[in-house]
C-alpha cells in the first residue's frame, strides 16, 4: 500500500523537540516501511529550506510556513488554512491508497482533494481537535465533516474513544482504540551488571514542567513525606517549561526556585536525543506521572515501563490504561499527594516487589504497546478500509 501520514500544522516531523504525536508519526512510518509499504509523511518544514527528504525509508514532504503567518493573533487560523491547502496539492501528486491524518478533523476535510481515490483515517491524540476557527459554533460542523470523511477514527486510548463518541455520536461504528507505541529496542532495561557501589534511589518525572502535569503535587509529596521516610531518595525532573512559550511561566519560575533550595531535587533541562532519554529512564528507581488533567494516554509511562521501571500514575484520563495495576505499576487518585507518596514509598521500601514489578512492567509494555504490536494493528486497519473500498462498503 501507499500510505501518507499527515502531521498537524504545528508539528515538524521528524521531531525537533520530542513530542508524542511527532514521535508517533515517525515511529509508525518506519515500522510500516519495514512491513513492505510505501510510506509518505507530510509535515511543516524545519525552517531549513528543505522541501523533501528520505529518512529511514520514509518519504518526507515539508510545507514551508511563512514567518508572516506563523505568529500573531491570526496565525491560529491562517497558518492552518495555508498548510492544509498545500497538503491537498501534495496528496494529489502522491495519490496514496490511505491518508492518515492526526488530530485535525477540519484539516482532513479541507485538504481532501476532489476525486482522490483514497480512504481516510484519522487518529485523535487528545480531547482537543486542534486547528479550527476559534468559535465552537463554527468549529463543530467542520470537525464533524472531517470525521464523517474518515473510514476509521482511531483514538490513542479508550478514554479518548469514549469522549469522542459522546461529542460526535456519528463516529460510532467507525471508531476504535489504537494505542501509542513504544520502541522496545531503544527503551529497554539496563544489563544486569553488579554495581560498584549502591545507587541512590531516584524518583523520576519526565515531561513538561507545568501546572496541569501535576509537578508541584510531586514536589509536595517528595518534600513532605518521601524524602523524610526514604532519606536516600532523590527526585529528578527532566523536561522543558513549555514547547511553545519562549519565556518560563510564573509557575515554572516559582517551582524552580523552590527546587533549587533542596539539594535532593534536581530540575534538569530536557534532552531531545533518544539515546540520552532512554538512559535517564534506565537509571530511575520509580517513574511518576502525576497529571492532574485528563491525559489522553501517557507516553512517558510506557517508556518507563519498557525500560524496566515500575510506574506510579494518577487516575486522570487514559493514564490508568498504561498500567497493569499492582503488577507493572500503581495508580493513585489524581491530586492526592498522600496517596502518591505512599505508592512511591511502597516501591522504594520493598526491593523484591520492585524488582518483580520492573520485570512485569517490561513484559506488559512489550505485549501491549510495542511498535511491532501497534504497527500490525495499523496495517490491519488500513487493509480493512481498502477492502471496504474494493467491495463498495
Amino acid at each position: 500500500m501507499r500510505i501518507c501520514q499527515v502531521a498537524p500544522e504545528l508539528l515538524p516531523v521528524p521531531p525537533a523537540k520530542g513530542g508524542a504525536i511527532e514521535r508517533w508519526i515517525r515511529d509508525a512510518a518506519v515500522r510500516l516501511v519495514g512491513r513492505g509499504h510505501e510510506v509518505h509523511v507530510i509535515a511543516r518544514d524545519h525552517g531549513d529550506g528543505v522541501a523533501s527528504s528520505v529518512i529511514d525509508g520514509v518519504r518526507y514532504h515539508f510545507v514551508r510556513i511563512p514567518a508572516a503567518i506563523d505568529s500573531g493573533r491570526l496565525a491560529g487560523l491562517v497558518r492552518g488554512l495555508w498548510y492544509y491547502l498545500h497538503v491537498r496539492g501534495i496528496l494529489k501528486r502522491i495519490a496514496p491508497d490511505i491518508v492518515h491524518h492526526h488530530s485535525r478533523p477540519a484539516g482532513l476535510w479541507l485538504s481532501a482533494p476532489p476525486g482522490l481515490a483514497a480512504r481516510y483515517v484519522i487518529s485523535l491524540h487528545s480531547m482537543d481537535y486542534g486547528w479550527g476557527f476559534g468559535y465552537r459554533a463554527w468549529d463543530r460542523p467542520f470537525f464533524a465533516r472531517g470525521l464523517a470523511l474518515a473510514s476509521r477514527v482511531l483514538c490513542v486510548s479508550n478514554f479518548i474513544e469514549r469522549h469522542t463518541v459522546e461529542r460526535y455520536p456519528g463516529a460510532r461504528g467507525r471508531i476504535a482504540t489504537v494505542y501509542n507505541g513504544v520502541d522496545g529496542e531503544l527503551f529497554c532495561p539496563s544489563p544486569q551488571a553488579p554495581s560498584p557501589k549502591p545507587q541512590a534511589a531516584t524518583v523520576l518525572y519526565v515531561g513538561r514542567i507545568e501546572e496541569r502535569k501535576g509537578v508541584k503535587l510531586l514536589v509536595d509529596a517528595f518534600e513532605q513525606s518521601i524524602s523524610r521516610r526514604a532519606p536516600e531518595a532523590r527526585l529528578l525532573m527532566v523536561g522543558p517549561h513549555s514547547y511553545w512559550d519562549a519565556q518560563p511561566s510564573g509557575y515554572y519560575r516559582t517551582l524552580a526556585d523552590r527546587c533549587a533550595s533542596n539539594p535532593r531535587i534536581e530540575m534538569r533541562e530536557p534532552t531531545y536525543r533518544d539515546a540520552e532519554l532512554s538512559e535517564v529512564y534506565r537509571r530511575a528507581t520509580v517513574s511518576v506521572v502525576p497529571s492532574v488533567f485528563p491525559e489522553a494516554l501517557g507516553l512517558t509511562s510506557l517508556e518507563a515501563q519498557a525500560s524496566g521501571v515500575p510506574v506510579v500514575v494518577s487516575d486522570s484520563g487514559g493514564l490508568p490504561e498504561t498500567v497493569s495495576p499492582g503488577e507493572s505499576g500503581i495508580v493513585f487518585e489524581s491530586g492526592n499527594a498522600e496517596q502518591l507518596a505512599e505508592a512511591v514509598l511502597a516501591l522504594l521500601h520493598d526491593e523484591p516487589r520492585r524488582r518483580s514489578m520492573a520485570a512485569a512492567a517490561r513484559a506488559w509494555a512489550m505485549a501491549r504497546f510495542s511498535w511491532d504490536v501497534i504497527a500490525a494493528q495499523l496495517e490491519r486497519v488500513y487493509l480493512d478500509v481498502v477492502q471496504d473500498k474494493l467491495t463498495g462498503c
